[in-house]
């Protein structure tokens, strides 16, 4: 969704309100989309000082398989992404990547949405936090009860075996 900020940028306005809703059906792992229908963000936008500042509560839920046993899991999840957006840097390029340089007073807020939920994807996607995982040997979801193999000794301990 592109958005004018033209208004904006020239007055001091409060904050303006509208809602979105977000399409990551391209997002995909495995050959499957990840993200479910009914992602949605609130945005509210105010004009200050010749820029303006976007703060934006997105909403979505993640379908895919726990990253220990492979269950299929799904969540969902908030967050909270704050920008602000300038038509021009003074002084050069500024660190830390906290400013968003929109020169032509335009936004796509669909697609800023979509990177910082990406960026904000957790790093381990498991089906609880306890998750016991596979057993190495004949693949059970230990989740489910103990499997039946043998426990594997190194062949370096069985000295110390014998001694118990």
């Amino acid at each position: 969704m592109i958005v004018d900020l033209k208004r904006f940028f020239l007055h001091d306005t409060p904050w303006e309100t509208m809602e979105l809703d977000l399409d990551f059906s391209e997002v995909e792992e495995l050959g499957r989309p990840i993200f479910l229908p009914g992602a949605r963000a609130q945005v509210e936008l105010k004009g200050l000082a010749g820029s303006v500042s976007v703060k934006a509560h997105v909403a979505y839920t993640l379908e895919k398989p726990c990253d220990r046993c492979g269950a299929l899991t799904r969540k969902t999840y908030t967050g909270t992404f704050t920008h602000i957006l300038v038509r021009e840097f003074s002084g050069g390029e500024p660190d830390g990547g906290e400013y968003v340089l929109v020169p032509d007073c335009k936004v796509d807020l669909a697609g800023l949405l979509r990177e910082d939920v990406l960026l904000d994807l957790p790093w381990k996607f498991l089906c609880r936090e306890d998750c016991k995982g596979l057993c190495p040997r004949c693949g059970k979801n230990l989740n489910e009860g103990p499997c039946t193999c043998s426990p594997e000794v190194d062949p370096r301990m069985e000295a110390l075996r014998e001694l118990l």
